[in-house]
């Protein structure tokens, strides 16, 4: 995995910029808003969750995140690049790493060989890892459409990150989409469809083998094609959440225009999933 990591970071570094959709969500879709810090502590003995803060993260995801957090008593703290990459991941407690959406391209760059590494080793000695859209990306091992097609990611999912949007397949947008929960005990009691913001993100493709062998759980899929949009697996000792949509954005607190208004929350939804990576007891 290091080699070719490494070749692909040699290819992503003289590739020129594009407007994809991911690095859009910069541009269009910006945070309006009072900046929380980078950390917050509910009085437990150290922080439960990790936010990765490096270059290419999108401001409006990370904010959102962090209120949530805060919101929901989570102890966190931010990383960046070159912690993750020295081994701070590992020795900090924490129990999940969360890569918000952004330009995954800059993931793989910054990170590099060494933080790719330290995350893997990280989620397979029993830590936890979320990823929604960019940071989906980054955890599949190959990408269609988009950036790039071919090998991708790191590889904590065996399979293929779809960039239906830019491939322009039906259902995929940049806006507002539905999307259907499964009948997954993580999602009792909630309502069998969520509308939620889609801005680059991908499916997901992989082999009733890689399925199998990580005991993968379909939360979501895309109406139409009905592939997997949110899906959570075992990686080693630890699990893993991979999305598609923004299930972290509250659209009532944006102001992106009346498209955007939804009147449900997902955040029930990403407190039972961090809470089922965490403590699964």
């Amino acid at each position: 995995m290091k080699s070719l990591l490494f070749f692909l970071i040699l290819c992503f570094s003289v590739v020129g910029f594009a407007e994809f959709s991911e690095s859009r969500t910069h541009s269009h879709f910006r945070y309006q808003g009072p900046i929380l810090p980078d950390e917050y502590s509910n009085n437990t003995e150290g922080f439960e969750l990790g936010l990765y803060i490096g270059k290419g993260t999108w401001e409006a995801g990370k904010e959102h995140l962090k209120m949530f957090f805060k919101e929901h008593n989570f102890s966190y703290r931010s990383f960046t690049a070159k912690e993750i990459a020295q081994g701070d991941l590992s020795r900090s407690g924490v129990r999940l790493i969360i890569i918000p959406g952004g330009e995954s391209w800059e993931y793989l760059k910054e990170l590099s060989i060494e933080g790719a590494s330290q995350i893997t080793d990280f989620v397979n000695q029993g830590g936890g890892y979320f990823g929604v859209c960019a940071g989906a990306f980054y955890a599949t091992s190959h990408r269609e459409g988009g950036y790039a097609t071919g090998p991708y990611g790191i590889g904590l999912l065996n399979g293929i990150a779809y960039d239906g949007t830019a491939l322009k397949t039906e259902p995929f947008k940049e806006g507002m989409l539905d999307f259907e929960l499964s009948s997954h005990f993580l999602l009792k009691g909630l309502q069998s469809m969520f509308r939620m913001v889609l801005l680059g993100g991908p499916s997901f493709r992989y082999t009733p083998e890689e399925a199998i062998k990580k005991q993968l759980a379909v939360l979501a899929t895309f109406q139409k094609i009905n592939e997997p949009a949110m899906v959570v697996f075992n990686y080693g000792k630890g699990k893993v959440f991979l999305s598609g949509p923004h299930l972290e954005i509250e659209e009532d607190r944006t102001d992106w225009g009346p498209e955007f208004r939804d009147p449900d929350s997902e955040w029930p939804m990403m407190e039972r999933i961090i809470h089922y990576i965490i403590r699964p007891e």
